[in-house]
């Protein structure tokens, strides 16, 4: 599927720093021309394609590409840059064949990105956006990210939808006061972006996460931003893939980031990709191949100067290489060692961070139900359920009530009385969720 229309002109136009009255100037037209244009009413002369596409900053083929006649899959309402209009309702891609949510929606957008490694131009006209806007922006995404981690989606998913369909929009349609501008308003709204993806994740909508994340990584291209599209393309699809079960797809996902990041990307960035790497190969059973990207990751990270890293990879410290290796070793079976990294990403992730130490802490509680320990499985699960209770993430519940159901075959172990009970009073919705696997199974 590519998702491409007419409209994707009026896209390119905005990242170019035209307005429609600017360009109709440069190319003597009338405005009502260029409207047509990116309406698809109409197309450009073949003499008048030439200086379009270089005052778009493009070339001749990408210039025939945004014209081609491609309309959006249903559900998914083009925006401007290409990419599905996240204020639309979204209605999930088709179901494959395994009956499991299927990403297939974002296969022809990654084989493009992979392919798309050429320079895109943009114009230097004096524009309106300025760094001080940009810097505003930057710190409400700080704000947004620092709510999410501490009490996951709820409410402020919401917000941030509302904020990108509003304030973020008029942003993105102004033009901007330079080239550097432009660059810094693109990393900044593939932020919001980003975060929004994660939150649908978070709140069990794979879909809406995934056209999220669509619209970022467009943004990444028409910027040439490779390293964090590298990083869109790993880490936030290719976990949404492990998310949906379809590990061969995060791989294959995985190796175009990695090969399309070269050594140009930060450490911490190829670090990152890499680790999910290692949690695609672990998820098959693949341990050799698994242990050894994590050793390479490791190396990696070591080798970060963080003050040299870009800001949207900054949080990526050995206490998540840690998280991202416990995972891998508790998929292939080996949940002592997975003890070991747990330890070390429940003490260095941050006491703020407690979506991820809920998500870890019933990690660690399954590491010990396999070994058969149920005394250590529920103080774990007490700590999961005292953080989950702390935030309104339904991973955190999902992971919680999958260690609830874990433990209902001991239903009449004291301490696992004790902690359904607590997990009744405090974290309903986890219990409940439980009881209705028990039912289901």
């Amino acid at each position: 599927m590519r998702i491409r229309s007419r409209s994707a002109l009026a896209g390119r136009r905005e990242l170019a720093g035209h307005t429609q009255e600017s360009l109709a100037a440069v190319l003597n037209v009338d405005r009502s021309t260029i409207h047509r244009w990116e309406s698809g009413k109409s197309l450009p002369r073949p003499w008048q394609r030439a200086r379009l596409a270089d005052e778009l900053g493009i070339d001749a083929a990408q210039l025939q590409a945004l014209l081609q006649d491609q309309e959006a899959p249903s559900g998914l309402q083009a925006q401007p840059d290409g990419s599905p209009a996240v204020h639309q309702p979204l209605k999930p891609p088709a179901e494959s064949g395994t009956g499991r949510f299927s990403l297939g929606s974002s296969e022809t957008l990654v084989a493009d990105w992979a392919a798309s490694h050429h320079t895109t131009g943009l114009t230097s006209h004096q524009l309106w956006v300025t760094r001080d806007d940009i810097d505003v922006a930057d710190s409400r995404l700080g704000m947004f990210r620092q709510l999410d981690h501490t009490h996951g989606a709820g409410p402020y998913a919401a917000q941030l939808a509302t904020y990108i369909d509003t304030e973020l929009a008029a942003l993105l349609v102004r033009p901007a006061a330079d080239k550097d501008t432009v660059r810094e308003r693109a990393r900044v709204a593939t932020g919001f972006l980003e975060l929004a993806g994660y939150q649908a994740v978070d709140s069990g909508d794979p879909a809406r996460a995934q056209a999220y994340y669509q619209r970022a990584l467009a943004l990444t291209t028409a910027t040439s931003n490779h390293a964090y599209g590298a990083y869109l393309v790993a880490v936030n699809l290719g976990h949404l893939a492990l998310h949906c079960e379809q590990p061969r797809t995060a791989l294959q996902w995985t190796q175009a980031a990695t090969a399309a990041a070269g050594t140009a990307s930060s450490p911490a960035t190829r670090a990152a990709i890499t680790a999910v790497r290692a949690r695609a190969h672990a998820r098959m059973g693949q341990e050799a191949e698994a242990s050894a990207l994590l050793h390479e990751a490791d190396l990696l990270l070591d080798s970060s100067v963080p003050t040299d890293e870009p800001p949207w990879i900054g949080y990526f410290t050995a206490a998540y290489l840690a998280d991202e290796a416990a995972h891998c070793l508790h998929d292939l079976g080996r949940p002592p060692a997975a003890r070991i990294q747990l330890s070390d990403a429940l003490e260095g992730v941050g006491r703020d961070k407690v979506r991820r130490l809920a998500i870890d802490a019933a990690l660690l509680a399954s590491t010990w139900l396999r070994t058969g320990d149920l005394d250590e499985a529920c103080a774990a699960g007490r700590q999961a359920v005292s953080y989950a209770a702390r935030t309104s993430s339904g991973r955190c519940v999902h992971r919680v009530a999958d260690v609830l159901a874990q433990l209902a075959p001991h239903a009449d172990y004291a301490a696992v009385a004790e902690l359904r009970e607590y997990a009744r009073h405090v974290l309903p919705a986890a219990d409940q969720a439980a009881s209705a696997t028990g039912n289901a199974g």
